[in-house]
């Protein structure tokens, strides 16, 4: 779809004026209704065009999340960070497969679980023992898939849990613990090439106040904006942050996944709304006042091959496992591109490589009959 269309499509679809989104710094220029409710600007006179740098990640379109580390080898969707890292060993890793089904799949971006919630980390970081150091394998999965995404074409970007489950800092001390997230941070954005998404998750574990929107609600009131604003964001200063992966990658689109319950709720600096799960076509609003001016925000929407899970999940695991053999189907995928389309958003499909490192063979017989773009 090119910029007129776009443009047209968005103004005909009410994307820019309607929707559920709140960033922070909104507050800046908030006004309040008399029941409290926050009073957005609805009215644009004209489109606001995305950054460059929005442009070319809009223009990927498709991509492939990767969803493997320490869960994968003991049935997990979500660990606590004690699990014995000797269990992780890929022995026969193949980054290049996972590449070249996403490319025949005809997607243009991958997107690596650099580091879970359990703290488990893909690469030789030097500021946690518990990483692939401590594994039989002693590899290096983000370097790999770096290298095979250049070899297919694909632009790279990473996944980075804020919530450590392993690393005593992050309850222990939340000044620390930001300063051991930048060192991790500038390891991922330093040695691996251009980053060209940065998805942050885990968010939500800072908030102790300000959870419930009001029954039906598309709204925020101003003091679940505020709340998030004061707590969350403020405990783990995401202003700083935002500004610090900046200096180091200024092309990166920074993401926070507000999580299924907020979809497009991005209440930190951002460049892009999290739409996990958001496979129906919403009308979630895309421009917002941010530091003083109005400012477009693309959207992606994320979600999984897998269609049967359990715990956490019910309806479709994030990583691997033994008993899942359920998969989307090409019809299913092709519907979901199609309302990725209709909100102008991307499409980011998750795969769980199995134990010996490889994609799910039913995943790569549906991914590469899709053949798309």
């Amino acid at each position: 779809m090119n910029h007129k269309k776009r443009r047209e499509f968005l103004k005909k679809a009410g994307l820019l004026a309607a929707g559920s989104a709140m960033l922070p710094g909104l507050a800046d220029g908030m006004t309040t209704t008399e029941h409290g409710s926050v009073n957005l600007k609805t009215e644009q006179s004209d489109y606001l065009p995305p950054t460059r740098a929005q442009r070319s990640w809009m223009d990927l379109g498709f991509g492939m999340f990767i969803h493997f580390g320490i869960n994968t080898y003991y049935g997990l969707e979500w660990s606590d960070g004690t699990l014995d890292p000797s269990a992780f060993n890929p022995t026969d890793l193949d980054t290049d497969e996972w590449c070249r089904t996403a490319q025949h799949a005809g997607m243009k971006y991958i997107v690596l679980v650099a580091k879970h919630h359990d703290g488990f980390c893909l690469w030789p970081t030097a500021f946690t023992d518990y990483s692939v150091s401590s594994t039989p394998f002693k590899g290096d999965v983000v370097g790999e898939l770096a290298d095979s995404a250049k070899r297919y074409g694909l632009k790279f970007g990473l996944y980075y849990s804020l919530w450590d489950r392993h690393e005593p800092l992050h309850d222990s001390d939340e000044y620390a613990y930001v300063g051991f997230m930048k060192d991790q941070l500038t390891e991922l954005l330093t040695n691996y090439g251009e980053v060209v998404e940065l998805w942050f998750d885990g968010f939500w574990r800072k908030q102790n106040s300000g959870w419930s929107l009001p029954d039906g609600s598309h709204t925020p009131p101003a003091d679940f904006v505020n709340n998030w604003r004061r707590e969350g964001a403020f405990r783990w200063q995401m202003d700083h942050l935002y500004q610090f992966v900046k200096q180091i990658q200024p092309d990166c689109i920074i993401m926070n996944n507000a999580t299924t319950r907020y979809p497009s709720l991005p209440l930190h600096p951002v460049d892009a709304l999290c739409g996990e799960k958001a496979t129906e076509v919403k009308d979630f609003k895309r421009v917002w006042n941010w530091l003083g001016r109005d400012r477009y925000y693309p959207m992606q929407i994320e979600t999984t091959m897998s269609q049967m899970g359990r715990d956490q999940f019910t309806d479709g695991s994030w990583f691997w496992h033994e008993w899942d053999d359920s998969v989307a189907s090409r019809e299913q995928i092709l519907g979901w591109l199609d309302i990725a389309a209709k909100m102008e958003a991307n499409l980011l499909l998750n795969c769980g490589p199995g134990p010996e490192g490889r994609l799910r063979p039913i995943d790569v017989e549906v991914l590469e009959s899709l053949r798309v773009g």
